[in-house]
């Protein structure tokens, strides 16, 4: 019996005791038993006592319930230090990542074109990414997550905030979340870095995410997922500390299906969309540019670009497949980017898609994650160096496409250039925008030792077709001169992370 229904019941028996006692006061002609009265008080003495041993164990409990409470247990799971306490309404975890990249560039210097964007693309290292954060949930209902980046890409600045964001997930199967964070857009992207079979995700995911997700995203969602459905649905607005006169609005979509899973396979089918409202809008006016490097960032060179275009909203969507039989693993995306230009200038309508494959020669299969509705790393059956295991070793490919020309053919392609670099401005009512068109191959060799450490080989076959706008310097080849490039790549990546 709990403590306050002890105490209800010794309340009822004291005041009928009470009354009995009055009662026996009241009848003055009857006599008084004594040993009836000296009866109620010891049953009164007694209830005292059982009352205050109950209190005694009660209290010990609530003390046990908040010395577990201040306990902290401390575990390594997965290498991941974590911290929890036994009731499970607190959890820390530290999370870390290292991507360091070392490539080089092998381009005939010959078909170099003399202005920008082709150039003599940088051979070197990089630190990808140096990521540091804490994540875990307080109160049993809310999840926090804060990571910041110190690496970066070729020439960009690191130390930047990764992610800062605060979830509610008390109404499952949703999750709340606000905050800056990754939107879900594309398969690829939804991949963690920790996971993608390449160095980098493939053209046609990057850009789709630029439009209005990506890394360091302020929006507020909410996603949630069964054992075979997912979806998402955030409003975003600008990156952390990009400037402008008005922060652009949009909303980022992503759904998926898994199809009949089982121990052997897993089908995906999904599809992602973005809808801008309103681009970042500086003092000049709305603008966006979408371009894109050449799937490898130790060169922070984008060989692509449609330059700056006046815009007042965009459309990008496409669907998405992938599967794997065991430790075979397939995936593709297609995606169609749609800007709406200012100043009358008609729609600008681009395109790209990717497909890839993967072989894991040592029989481990990638692993299905609902939660995020994506593939990831395999996790090798013995760590190197214990016993005879080798590891995890993936065999890769790839071959990615984007085509950021629209009425390229037009004979007269105007476009305002500043002096005689490359920051040019689509102009005119022609629609002709030259952005060029990006085509790779990239094979890949992927060496899981365990868990926390990988090593990634790319080695990478590029074309980039592109031709001069009609108002392009002579010097540099003339109107409707060729200022595309080949290349190939040879890339080593070395990553830890926990």
């Amino acid at each position: 019996m709990s403590l306050k229904y002890l105490k209800f019941a010794g309340l009822l028996m004291m005041g009928a005791s009470a009354l009995n006692i009055i009662s026996a006061t009241a009848a003055l002609a009857a006599p008084v038993d004594q040993s009836e009265i000296d009866a109620l008080k010891a049953q009164i003495k007694a209830l005292e006592r059982r009352l205050n041993t109950v209190q005694a164990v009660q209290d010990t409990k609530i003390s046990e319930i908040k010395t577990k409470q201040d306990a902290v247990e401390i575990k390594f799971e997965n290498g991941r230090p974590t911290f929890r306490t036994p009731d499970g309404y607190f959890e820390m975890a530290l999370r870390g990542r290292m991507n360091y990249d070392t490539a080089a560039y092998f381009q005939d210097d010959d078909h170099l074109p003399a202005i920008a964007p082709g150039r003599d693309l940088s051979s070197g290292t990089n630190f990808r990414r140096a990521q540091l954060g804490v994540e875990g949930k307080f109160m049993r209902d809310w999840e926090y997550k804060l990571e910041f980046n110190f690496g970066g890409s070729g020439v960009e600045s690191g130390g930047v905030v990764h992610e800062a964001l605060i979830s509610y997930t008390a109404l499952k199967p949703l999750k709340i979340e606000i905050g800056t964070t990754k939107p879900p857009m594309t398969l690829d992207e939804s991949i963690s870095s920790n996971d993608t079979m390449f160095l980098e995700r493939a053209a046609a995911a990057s850009m789709a995410a630029g439009f209005a997700g990506g890394d360091g995203r302020s929006s507020v969602g909410v996603r949630g997922n069964t054992n075979n459905y997912f979806a998402s649905l955030y409003y975003t607005k600008g990156l952390v500390g990009e400037g402008g006169f008005d922060e652009q609005n949009a909303l980022v979509g992503r759904t998926a299906y898994r199809i009949a899973p089982n121990a052997d396979s897993n089908i995906h089918i999904g599809a992602s969309a973005t809808r801008v409202f309103g681009f970042n809008q500086p003092a000049s006016g709305p603008v966006f540019t979408l371009q894109e490097r050449p799937e490898l960032r130790v060169d922070g060179a984008r060989l692509i670009s449609t330059g700056s275009l006046g815009s007042e909203s965009a459309l990008v969507y496409g669907p998405e497949l992938a599967g794997n039989w065991k430790n075979f693993y397939a995936q593709g995306e297609y995606y169609s980017y749609q800007i709406d230009r200012a100043g009358g200038a008609p729609q600008a309508d681009f395109d790209a898609w990717y497909v890839q494959a993967s072989y894991i020669v040592t029989g481990e299969a990638k692993p299905y994650d609902m939660k995020s509705a994506a593939f990831g790393a395999p996790k090798p059956n013995g760590p190197f160096g214990f016993g005879d295991s080798l590891g995890a070793i993936e065999l890769a490919a790839r071959y990615s496409t984007a085509n950021l020309d629209d009425h390229a053919s037009n004979a007269i392609c105007p476009a305002t250039f500043s002096g005689s670099s490359a920051t040019l401005n689509p102009t005119g009512a022609s629609g002709c925008i030259r952005g060029g068109q990006q085509d790779i191959i990239t094979l890949g060799l992927n060496w899981y030792p365990n868990r926390n450490v990988r090593f990634m080989l790319d080695y990478m076959i590029g074309d980039i077709e592109r031709r001069a706008y009609s108002n392009n310097s002579t010097a540099n080849g003339g109107p409707n001169a060729q200022i595309g490039q080949d290349f190939e790549a040879l890339a080593l990546r070395t990553q830890f992370n926990w």
